[in-house]
């Protein structure tokens, strides 16, 4: 089964405005909604979520992405651990906090990265957007 892990920005989008996705982006949330792939949620997400709704730069939240995944098999939140934080520190050439954490976790989870952010590439990740 293919691994996923959702970027924060992805994740809002499919939620509120699915056009923003690219093609594989759209393709690889539609194979975890129908339970072929496991589309993987770092908890951090939730957390840059709430932070980005605090300032009215996103109309969902934490609770909207939790009510909109639960009971799909294709989705799993991924809670934040050591190996995380390890592989947090070794790349310190992603600036972002937030970034960087999304990161950590597709790589500790050997999943391919939804995302449209350029930064990852070249990372020894593969990102699906278009």
């Amino acid at each position: 089964m293919v691994r996923l892990v959702a970027d924060t920005h992805a994740l809002a989008w499919r939620l509120t405005a699915p056009r923003k996705l690219g093609r594989g982006a759209q393709r690889a949330f539609d194979a975890a909604d129908s339970g072929r792939s496991l589309c993987v949620i770092p908890a951090i997400v939730f957390v840059e979520l709430a932070l980005l709704k605090e300032r009215g730069r996103v109309g969902v939240g934490p609770a909207d992405v939790l009510r909109a995944v639960q009971g799909r098999t294709g989705y799993a939140v991924l809670a934040l651990d050591a190996e995380q934080a390890l592989e947090f520190a070794a790349h310190p050439g992603i600036k972002d906090p937030m970034d960087r954490l999304v990161f950590a976790a597709a790589r500790m989870a050997g999943a391919k990265l939804i995302s449209a952010d350029g930064a990852f590439d070249g990372r020894g990740i593969e990102r699906v957007w278009d």
